[in-house]
């Protein structure tokens, strides 16, 4: 069920979550070389600060971090994809206030979101690790086992490969250009496989099962959770800022389905966020929002796909069926997210093929925890 009946080989989807890119849709083309894993920062609002991550080569991506600085200490949300990022994250951070870092909040067990944890540990050996308790689970129990063939084959394999081809290229004489491109990012992909294999994995110390509120300095942060993309999604709302800080709920430009999700309650989730009085949201990935108009938008897209699903089940139309009717669609899908037409590959392979899958089986039967149940 689930995953394994996506058109993508099992290997390749796990490859897919592993690095939240394929080899199918270089994400090197966005950046140059020396822009390889740069972490940048946002000043979202006042003591509120916005921590980017260019792509690791082709390989991967770094999910989006977050400081609320207080006058007692500041609050983390979610630290990168690698110790690397999460040290460039703290030394801002360092900039900003000579106050200690008192917690940080994992959102969920997506390995590109807390792949820093163990710099913020090795800072600030007290600091609390807060999460939901099923995240905590899914932290250790799922992303440990799931990543490790990623490491151990699937990403060794690729840049197996790329050497064999910089060889072919350079056999052939290539443009220097050329060659100078593949050298770059061949060395970022192996600093990348470095980087995940360094990781000393830290895990929540702390956890709570409905939602939690911490009072720091003046300022009030709800740590709520939902059940939409995993299990254990823990989000942040501050009242006074009117502010949402979503993880992957949210992810800008292409929703990110792979790796579990829950058609139906991320609908609901996304009707209670919007029910929320919020005038900034930072998503997962991608910029700060400065109105609901792209939460909305994801609204839109989903109710639009889960009624398609169901009215292709109520006509009787198999799984391989609907996918089938769905995606050949794809292109109207994409417009209520505004999406070019270059973009209808990762809409349709993060977003489009496995939200079908899901929403089919979820209307047979719940979902369980796992990501291929």
């Amino acid at each position: 069920m689930g995953l394994v009946s996506n058109p993508l080989s099992r290997p390749a989807l796990r490859l897919k979550l592993v690095l939240l890119a394929t080899c199918l849709f270089p994400v090197a083309l966005l950046c140059s070389a020396p822009d390889y894993g740069k972490v940048t920062i946002f000043k979202v609002a006042d003591g509120v600060y916005l921590f980017t991550t260019s792509p690791y080569g082709d390989v991967g991506f770094g999910g989006n971090s977050v400081a609320i600085l207080t006058d007692e200490g500041v609050v983390m949300f979610d630290t990168s994809g690698t110790p690397a990022s999460g040290q460039a994250i703290l030394s801002q951070v360092r900039k900003l206030t000579d106050k200690p870092v008192l917690y940080v909040i994992n959102s969920h067990w997506h390995w590109d979101h807390w792949g820093g944890n163990q710099v913020f540990k090795a800072a600030f050996p007290n600091l609390q690790f807060l999460s939901h308790a099923r995240n905590r689970e899914q932290m250790i129990n799922v992303a440990v086992p799931w990543n490790a063939p990623g490491l151990e084959k699937d990403l060794p394999d690729y840049i197996a490969q790329q050497k064999q081809e910089l060889v072919a290229a350079e056999a052939k004489h290539a443009p220097d250009a050329d060659l100078a491109r593949r050298r770059e990012l061949l060395a970022a992909d192996e600093d990348f496989l470095q980087q995940k294999r360094s990781v000393n994995y830290t895990f929540p110390n702390a956890t709570f099962t409905e939602s939690a509120t911490l009072y720091l300095g003046g300022c009030e942060i709800r740590v709520l959770h939902a059940r939409a993309i995993t299990p254990g999604d823990t989000y942040l709302y501050l009242p006074k800022e009117k502010m949402l800080i979503t993880g992957d709920i949210l992810v800008n430009p292409v929703p990110f389905a792979v790796g579990g999700s829950y058609p139906q309650e991320w609908i609901h989730t996304l009707q209670e966020l919007n029910a929320l009085d919020a005038d900034i949201i930072i998503p997962g990935h991608g910029d700060a929002e400065r109105d609901k108009t792209y939460l909305q938008q994801n609204l839109k897209l989903f109710q639009h796909v889960l009624a398609d699903v169901k009215d292709s089940r109520a006509k009787g139309l198999t799984l391989e069926q609907t996918k089938t009717a769905l995606i050949n669609h794809a292109v109207d899908y994409a417009a209520d997210l505004a999406l070019p037409e270059r973009m209808l590959p990762e809409f349709k392979s993060y977003f489009l093929e496995v939200f079908v899958n899901r929403a089919y089986h979820e209307l047979e039967a719940p979902l369980g925890d796992s990501p291929t149940s």
